[in-house]
């Protein structure tokens, strides 16, 4: 077993390789440590409370999760969960840690999915409750502020994103910004529409999330490698372009068909990968709000 290194360094590190889900690691200071799953990535953060964990990971590798996280923190307790969303990659901890006694936190419409069961229409799964030691405690509503002992854990609301109760956490002392289930890099998001997610509202979740960082900030994506600000714009000039031209479709009375046959993400596969479910579900997520007199992004619908 690899011990988990603490130096500041920008280079991953095997973790845990005699497990049967390998994860990565980066330390990003002496008291946060990255790290990599192969479905989502988690931020571990040591207060003088304990630790705080920004997503659990999901439920295949919690253990291996707990294990390098107690590695990198001997003896310091789990104080704290932070949900970003509620799909089962990232609340996989949410069951054994508040099991322990740990405050589980999330927005208060991703404690409410996760408290009932969720037919995903669009992939025709279905999610049941999860038991009440695994709910989120602590439900949050706007932007603000947690304080844990010495730590200050800012956060903010992306309003109907990908989905209705996803959340960014950022860390001003490391100027680290977990972006939750918006962003990923190197792979398109899964706008899950069925639980209010919307890719005109990725569009506002962006304005807020680039509120946030500068040129120094490290950000974390829900998936892949750590990002600069530079990629974070790009991403959202990125889904700005696909708006415009899915928005262009729409209004010409297109069908699903037809859009995939436009081929609107052509420039960006080669980094994001095969652009069909996301575009299935970015035009499904349009339906339905073809008459939201509030939604300025949308004009001249048919």
């Amino acid at each position: 077993m690899m011990p988990v290194l603490l130096a500041c360094c920008m280079l991953f590190t095997p973790a845990l390789q005699a497990q049967t889900v390998p994860l990565e690691t980066i330390s990003l200071s002496e008291h946060m440590l990255f790290v990599r799953g192969p479905d989502a990535n988690v931020l571990a953060v040591e207060s003088s409370e304990g630790v705080i964990l920004i997503d659990g990971g999901h439920a295949d590798w919690y253990d291996n999760l707990r294990e390098v996280v107690e590695e990198a923190f001997p003896g310091v307790p789990i104080r704290a969960l932070i949900n970003t969303q509620w799909h089962r990659e990232q609340t996989g901890a949410n069951v054994p840690l508040g099991s322990a006694g740990v405050e589980i936190i999330a927005h208060e419409n991703t404690m409410l999915w996760l408290s009932t069961e969720v037919w995903q229409r669009w992939s025709d799964k279905k999610f049941t409750p999860l038991p009440k030691a695994g709910l989120p405690v602590t439900t949050l509503w706007d932007d603000g502020i947690l304080q844990f002992g010495d730590r200050s854990v800012y956060y903010g609301f992306l309003w109907n994103a990908h989905t209705d109760g996803d959340i960014w956490v950022y860390f001003e002392e490391e100027n680290v910004l977990v972006t939750g289930g918006l962003v990923s890099n190197g792979r398109w998001p899964e706008i899950d529409w069925t639980t209010g997610g919307y890719i005109g509202g990725m569009l506002d979740g962006f304005v807020s999330l680039l509120s946030v960082p500068d040129h120094n900030t490290r950000i974390i994506p829900a998936w892949g490698d750590i990002m600069n600000l530079d990629e974070l714009q790009a991403q959202n000039q990125m889904y700005l372009t696909i708006f415009d031209r899915l928005h262009a479709s729409v209004i010409s009375s297109y069908d699903l068909d037809d859009i995939l046959a436009e081929k609107h993400t052509a420039e960006f596969d080669a980094q994001m990968g095969d652009p069909a479910l996301f575009m299935t579900l970015a035009f499904q997520s349009f339906q339905g709000r073809y008459r939201d007199a509030q939604n300025f992004r949308l004009l001249n619908i048919p």
